[in-house]
């Protein structure tokens, strides 16, 4: 079988991992013993990092642990990770792939007392009932966490303070609009996005951010902020400071509760039970079924949350 340009890159972008193996193998025989070693590897996205954290945390108490993550934000996010000895970025494999698992545990065996691959070997993971961070907890031998986790540091709030003080904001609502083509299961329409930061600017009295990072669709209605640049960590620590964020199940949503920050969720696609965004002051907003049509979740309901959000906290 002939593979495309495309192809081709997607079939070096998910072998990856074999640059890596002789790097940490020989990490491992400078270390010279095993034990009280884990190496933990998970490519996921930035909210299945968010979810692990903690579970690297507790990890952390009792070993020396090891990262093997995607690039690019994941990788700049486990750099932040206190507890992590190493992150080797991007241990990108392909985790349906038997052999890619069975080489990756033989070749690292020897240099760590567990090796443990969290990425999903199939697609079961969408019918089962646990959330998707009690299961990295369980496979860990760790007690489930009750939200997420993310570090920053001084040079994060920093760089934020800058941009927020360029564009004169201080109290604000961070909106997060994600819409990608190739996922419309997950994706709100354009026109209830619109509606919907329509009506923050007007009821709200504050400032609205925008991210549109990464959508195919970056129009936003007039007296909003866009933000369209930024690094991961940089765009964290200003979700940090926002007296409200609302967004749907993506990365940065999983960053705002675990930050504390009050957060409504737009949850689309699959069963919020297993990847929703955990917090205290997290609140979600569901279908009626899950897969059903984006389009049928209105932004009344979603304005109905924020304002229930709002009372809360008032």
């Amino acid at each position: 079988m002939r593979l495309g340009r495309r192809g081709f890159q997607r079939f070096l972008h998910r072998r990856q991992f074999y640059r890596l193996l002789p790097r940490i193998m020989v990490d491992g025989v400078r270390a010279g013993d095993r034990r009280g070693r884990v190496f933990v590897a998970m490519i996921g996205g930035i909210g299945d990092l968010v979810n692990l954290f903690p579970t690297l945390d507790r990890l952390g108490d009792t070993a020396r642990v090891d990262l093997g993550t995607g690039p690019g934000a994941c990788a700049a996010l486990a750099r932040r990770h206190p507890r992590l000895h190493r992150v080797y970025a991007p241990f990108v494999y392909k985790p349906i792939r038997r052999a890619h698992r069975r080489l990756i545990e033989r070749a690292l065996s020897p240099w760590y007392e567990r090796v443990i691959l969290l990425d999903e070997p199939d697609g079961a993971w969408r019918t089962r009932h646990a959330h998707m961070s009690e299961v990295y907890a369980e496979r860990s031998g760790c007690p489930p966490p009750p939200r997420g986790a993310i570090h920053l540091n001084a040079d994060d709030r920093a760089a934020a303070e800058r941009w927020l003080r360029e564009c004169g904001v201080k109290d604000f609502v961070f909106v997060v609009q994600l819409i990608r083509r190739d996922r419309p299961f997950r994706s709100w329409p354009l026109g209830h996005y619109q509606r919907l930061l329509t009506a923050l600017r007007e009821r709200g009295g504050l400032p609205v951010l925008v991210h549109t990072i990464g959508s195919d669709e970056t129009a936003t209605p007039e007296g909003v902020i866009p933000i369209e640049g930024g690094d991961i960590l940089t765009v964290a620590a200003m979700i940090e400071r926002a007296r409200l964020y609302v967004g749907p199940d993506t990365g940065l949503t999983h960053i705002a509760g675990a930050l504390g920050v009050p957060t409504v969720s737009i949850h689309l696609g699959y069963p919020p039970e297993i990847c929703r965004a955990l917090g205290d002051n997290v609140r979600v907003v569901t279908q009626a079924r899950p897969y059903e049509d984006p389009a049928r979740t209105m932004p009344d309901e979603v304005l109905a949350a924020v304002e229930a959000m709002l009372e809360a906290r008032a």
